[in-house]
């Protein structure tokens, strides 16, 4: 078994999970505002001096704003193997001038966007060159410096084998080159003899390293359990992490959760687009615009809003209507 394998393949699993496809744009549907049932008090924990602004409008408990865009909810990764950063569903990415910065709930700014950070699933939060990691609050500490992974997962339909590239060179899964307990998401494709001297070769290798292949065009994503064997014999456009047990899946560009347990499609795919699960609430994309749906796929608020981050534990949310993004707490938006 080849020995070269760097440490940074340890979080392997999570790295595939928010590879495999893009975060869906909005959809553009004309929403005057958000209708409820009752009306939020403001939030008295949020601070004036720290918020965009201090009052929320009718409908929202904070917000909405138009100076920045949401990204997405902290609840999307899986819990950093370094910091863990415990309640990560009540924080999400912002994007203001080009950069990203953190914000929570109530509307506090816990890392501004100057500081342009992203996710590292090791340590979690860390800015633009990964000198800092910070905790839930915005302070830090640590230093960070893992980089982004380039290993690739591959299951090629004519060698019917799974494989990791290591340094460049396709192992076998079942040499053990990788340790997971996660499902593995493996991109299909065909890996093909070649030369050293062809233009078109990228540096790949299959076993060995004079043993030069090309790697082919992606034709969809696989799910693997552990060990190498199948999970799904189906083949999806993309493949994102639900919540721990789902994966969000993407068949003929609509979207459903599949059980990582048993590879049986818990909801159909019938979205045109779908966040991850956190508890028992995901934000999924109809016709008609954004809302959340229940694990058994009933609609839970209406189904109108312009986008829509992951909901929290305590039910609320990021969402966008034409006034901007503010957070809303789900139960006041029952669908009619």
């Amino acid at each position: 078994m080849n020995k070269r394998f760097v440490a940074g393949l340890v979080c392997l699993a999570a790295l595939m999970f928010s590879a495999c496809s893009k975060p869906a744009g909005s959809y553009e549907v004309e929403v005057i505002s958000p209708q409820r049932t009752s009306a939020p008090a403001p939030n008295s924990n949020s601070s004036a001096t720290a918020t965009p602004t201090p009052k929320p409008q009718a409908g929202y408990l904070v917000g909405p704003f138009q100076e920045f865009e949401i990204v997405g909810s902290l609840a999307d990764y899986s819990a950093p193997t370094q910091t863990q950063l415990e309640n990560r569903d009540q924080l999400a990415f912002f994007k203001q001038d080009g950069k990203t910065g953190v914000i929570d709930l109530n509307g506090t700014i816990v890392i501004p966007a100057e500081k342009d950070v992203h996710w590292c699933p090791v340590c979690g939060i860390t800015n633009a060159d990964e000198s800092e990691i910070y905790d839930a609050k915005g302070q830090v500490v640590g230093s960070g410096g893992h980089g982004l992974a380039d290993t690739e997962v591959v299951f090629d339909p004519n060698r019917k084998g799974l494989y990791v590239a290591d340094m460049g060179v396709f192992q076998p899964w079942t040499d053990g080159v990788v340790n997971t307990l996660e499902p593995v998401v493996a991109q299909v494709a065909t890996l093909t003899d070649t030369t050293k001297d062809n233009s078109q070769w990228k540096g790949y290798s299959f076993l060995e390293e004079d043993h030069p292949v090309l790697l082919g065009e992606t034709q969809g994503y696989m799910l693997f359990n552990p060990d190498g064997t199948l999970l799904s014999k189906q083949v999806f456009q993309a493949v994102e992490r639900a919540s721990t047990g789902l994966f969000a899946v993407q068949q003929q560009d609509v979207w459903g959760y599949l059980n990582q347990a048993t590879g049986e499609m818990l909801v159909e795919p019938v979205y045109l687009a779908a966040r991850p699960f956190w508890g028992d609430r995901a934000a999924v994309k109809t016709e008609t615009g954004w809302g959340y749906i229940s694990l058994a796929g009933s609609e839970k608020t209406t189904m109108t809003f312009l986008d829509a981050a992951t909901a929290s534990s305590d039910g609320k949310a990021w969402v966008k209507t034409q006034d901007g993004w503010g957070v809303i707490l789900l139960a006041d938006y029952k669908p009619g």
